[in-house]
């Protein structure tokens, strides 16, 4: 930095102070003005009025500014040889706003207020360089300040940096930690299937065990009942059982129109009598006429034969289901099998989530296309999870009326798997976020989006090196396609 004094170039602040040491001691006044102080000595205080004017001929002088909230002085700056120290306070009049404190031994002129204006009147050469050295000293702050807002800013732009690197940390510990207490729950609940599994399996076997030992004892029994021992009164029954076993049950105008003609036909028959023939078959009713022409007494005997064989078809029936929902309670937790990965037939994994979210889905018509496709090498349990959120959502979505269509197909590479709804749709500012962790639509008033349902369901696929995406097809609502390779795969 250059100042033009006269016809003189000054290369910096140190040549105007002795440039304005030389004037002084023209002035023969220097040893009143000259001062050497110790090392580590306090020139002034923060918030002192400062009634000397300080110039740093040698040495080193430290700045401090106190912290507000615990009174410790904190370093500001540091000032070389042919620094004005000082140089707010005087030239604004007010408090200092700093404490200066000596590095090292310092040389200073140290001159009182009332002398500057007295030799500044007196010498004005003295005046002219105290106010060049006053300018170069408050450029030199001005680019400290500078310099140092620019290291403030880059130290900012860091903190913020880190700041948001910890928040992405902290919110992916948070979803692994949400996906760690899932697959815990998961797992807790496998164990719960499969002892709910074990303890309904083993009743329901029995009854459907003891319905056919049941059945070939009560022949003989309702045979004793009427005091017969016919052989003809058993195979009769035999034959009202067993049609029994196979009726139907008639819509209720279909029963009503049967019970008026049968009530002609069988005048001493009791209400509940004919509302019970109106549900037989016609070859039945044909030969209840014909066997009770000759024997009144028949009828009531023929007629619990054919509701204990539809009985006897109800706890069957029941009983195989119970069944069926506890073997698809196997099939679905894979809760029997300790490697979770085998070769599958990915269309019982479709089944057994159908029938186990049949409570939610049966408001809906039902598209199913499940044609035969290759077996693949696959967590079972952790696909029908896939198929299991992807249902449940689109039942959110459609509430209690709607259709659904699942099916399945393959190419040379992969296996998919097709769902779609007859929903809403989704909004396609939003279509590529639905796999995001904790992304929901809940609160907007559509209710799509589990919140991790659907980014888990997307882990399991990549998983199996597979992908799923969603869209809204042509036809309306929204689908859900996954591929799944057909080759075997490294466990991920």
């Amino acid at each position: 930095m250059k100042f033009k004094l006269g016809a003189q170039w000054l290369e910096d602040r140190t040549s105007v102070t002795e440039m304005l040491q030389r004037l002084i001691d023209e002035t023969g006044e220097q040893d009143r003005y000259l001062f050497t102080v110790a090392k580590d000595t306090k020139i002034f205080e923060e918030g002192d009025t400062l009634n000397n004017v300080y110039i740093l001929l040698d040495g080193t002088v430290k700045l401090y500014k106190k912290k507000p909230y615990n009174e410790v002085d904190y370093p500001v700056i540091e000032l070389s040889s042919g620094s004005f120290i000082g140089i707010i306070a005087f030239t604004t009049g007010l408090e200092s706003l700093t404490s200066a404190r000596t590095v090292e031994e310092c040389k200073f002129l140290r001159i009182p207020l009332e002398d500057v204006e007295r030799l500044t009147s007196e010498h004005p050469n003295i005046a002219r360089y105290l106010d060049e050295l006053i300018l170069a000293n408050l450029l030199e702050r001005f680019r400290q300040n500078i310099i140092l807002q620019m290291k403030l800013d880059s130290t900012v732009s860091k903190l913020e940096e880190e700041r948001n690197e910890l928040r992405k940390a902290y919110k992916d510990l948070q979803e692994a930690q949400n996906r760690l207490v899932h697959q815990e729950k998961l797992a807790t609940l496998g164990q719960l299937v499969a002892g709910f599994a074990h303890e309904v399996n083993n009743p329901t076997s029995a009854i459907i065990r003891s319905t056919d030992t049941l059945q070939n004892h009560l022949q003989r029994f309702m045979v004793r009942a009427y005091e017969k021992e016919e052989s003809d009164w058993r195979s009769e029954g035999q034959y009202f059982f067993d049609l029994g076993k196979k009726a139907g049950f008639p819509d209720t105008s279909t029963i009503r129109e049967r019970s008026k003609k049968l009530e002609k036909e069988f005048p001493e028959a009791k209400k509940s009598q004919i509302r019970l023939m109106a549900q037989m078959q016609s070859e039945l009713i044909e030969k209840l006429k014909v066997l009770t022409k000759e024997n009144d007494d028949r009828l009531p005997y023929l007629l619990n034969q054919f509701e204990f064989g539809k009985m006897f078809q109800n706890i069957k029936s029941a009983g195989e289901r119970i069944s069926g929902l506890v073997q698809s309670l196997k099939s679905y937790s894979r809760a029997d099998t300790e490697d979770r990965y085998e070769w599958i037939d990915i269309r019982e994994g479709i089944h057994d989530t159908l029938q186990l979210t049949s409570n939610r889905i049966k408001f809906y018509e039902l598209y199913i296309d499940l044609p035969e496709v290759p077996m693949i090498y696959a967590d079972a349990a952790g696909l029908n999870q896939v198929w299991t959120n992807i249902i449940l959502n689109a039942s959110d979505v459609m509430g209690k009326q709607g259709s659904l269509d699942v099916r399945c197909g393959s190419d040379e590479e992969n296996v998919w798997v097709s769902i779609r709804d007859s929903g809403p749709g989704i909004d396609e500012e939003i279509i590529n976020k639905i796999f995001e962790p904790n992304f929901t639509t809940k609160k907007t008033g559509v209710k799509f989006g589990l919140g991790l349902g659907l980014s888990i369901s997307k882990e399991i696929v990549e998983q199996h090196n597979g992908n799923i995406r969603a869209e809204n097809p042509e036809e309306g609502g929204a689908r859900f396609i996954v591929e799944l390779p057909i080759e075997k795969q490294d466990k991920q």
